[in-house]
């Protein structure tokens, strides 16, 4: 009776998550979408063989030659029909977002659960929006994140290479998943992870000729070095290094020594914070993968950390943050690893870090992203994981020396 409970729960779910696509879709075509505009404007110059990149521009394409080549498809269809499309390829990178997640944790042929579809979603809202509203790229690129990961440790190093070289192109915070099959010492899918970057680098040349994709990965690294330091004090930003540039920069001008040298100590933050999780995944046992992936908790370290990584992180970047949620949801409510309560202060820690991230009214919602709160929200989400892994290797101590936890009435 349960497991006919449970199927008719997923069967709910995967509906209500099919009329939230339609509902996003039609959201999108209503939208005007920047990030989209700048996509299909890309694409549209691959078509008429115009340069991709000009500095002239205010909004420029960030993405090396071959990303126009995908876009070109999209930009032989009228406009609104392209964002239906682009909101449509956007909705299937969350959805494998959500059955990457479920696979990356408990492994292959483990049936996702109704909660773990959509409560993460859920909690995750706010930035999956953010992200569909403006027609980013960040839910295609986070799915190949987590894709990567999972094919490596199915052994399937092609797929993983390819997966994690199209994303680390794409944004930078993909490095952290490389971090991670470091770690983990998938060397071969890191080796095609290599091959496959230098093969998407050369695809331009199929189109453009050699010369021509030269000249336009030339004025590609152009644009991007051009941007250094735009968007460093933009409410949206929501990156460590911006979070340090904004506060400590009170009251001094964005151009002075003051205002780079906190720049530098939100990078320098950021990265002794990776540096710790990494240390933290390395020590951790890697030996079974018993109901989970291994090193579980350092890799939902890592996606909390991912959003804030890159010194120009959008508020959308922190859609990452469904992977965290999902652990977490998974390691104190949905199946705890004993009978012991689970930390009331992990619970507390990830309510707050919700609620900070759903700050509601325009003046208090700018208030808000001055002081960086989706940054101090991934934070607080990291000291959860953190607490909760304390928790969890607590009791598994307590097993292997043959110590039955208390029942706690709980369940």
């Amino acid at each position: 009776m349960k497991q006919i409970d449970a199927n008719q729960a997923r069967r709910f779910v995967w509906l209500a998550f099919g009329i939230y696509v339609a509902a996003m879709a039609v959201a999108a075509v209503l939208r005007i979408q920047g990030d989209f505009n700048v996509y299909y404007r890309a694409g549209t110059r691959v078509l008429h063989g115009a340069a991709l990149y000009r500095l002239d521009e205010s909004s420029h394409f960030l993405y090396a030659p071959v990303f126009a080549l995908m876009f070109a498809p999209l930009a032989a269809l009228p406009l609104k029909a392209a964002q239906l499309a682009w909101c449509l390829v956007s909705m299937a990178g969350l959805l494998a977002m959500i059955v990457g997640t479920n696979r990356m944790i408990f492994g292959r042929g483990r049936t996702i659960s109704a909660a773990l579809i959509v409560l993460p979603l859920i909690l995750a809202q706010r930035f999956v929006g953010n992200d569909v509203e403006h027609g980013q790229i960040n839910l295609p690129t986070l799915a190949l994140v987590i894709w990567s990961i999972v094919f490596a440790e199915e052994g399937r190093d092609r797929w993983a290479g390819l997966s994690l070289a199209t994303a680390l192109l794409i944004k930078p915070y993909a490095a952290l998943g490389a971090l991670f099959l470091v770690i983990e010492r998938r060397w071969k899918a890191l080796g095609w992870a290599l091959l496959s970057a230098l093969g998407l680098l050369l695809v331009p040349a199929l189109f453009f000729g050699p010369r021509g994709a030269m000249d336009q990965t030339a004025s590609y690294v152009q644009v991007v070095l051009s941007m250094t330091g735009r968007y460093r004090l933009m409410l949206t930003n929501q990156s460590a290094s911006s979070a340090f540039a904004r506060i400590l920069s009170l009251g001094a001008h964005p151009g002075t020594a003051g205002a780079s040298a906190s720049l530098y100590a939100g990078t320098a933050v950021e990265l002794a914070l990776v540096l710790a999780v990494a240390i933290w995944c390395a020590m951790s046992p890697a030996e079974g993968r018993g109901a989970m992936l291994p090193r579980r908790f350092p890799l939902a370290a890592l996606f909390c950390l991912m959003p804030s990584f890159a010194p120009v992180s959008w508020k959308s970047y922190y859609a990452a943050l469904l992977v965290p949620y999902a652990v977490l949801l998974v390691a104190l409510w949905l199946e705890p690893a004993d009978e012991r309560d689970s930390p009331r202060l992990a619970w507390a820690i990830v309510v707050l870090s919700v609620v900070l991230n759903w700050i509601p009214g325009k003046m208090l919602n700018r208030l808000a992203l001055f002081y960086s709160v989706h940054f101090v929200s991934s934070l607080m989400l990291l000291a959860a994981v953190v607490i909760t892994a304390r928790w969890a290797s607590g009791g598994a101590s307590a097993d292997v020396a043959g110590v039955r936890p208390a029942a706690s009435g709980r369940r």
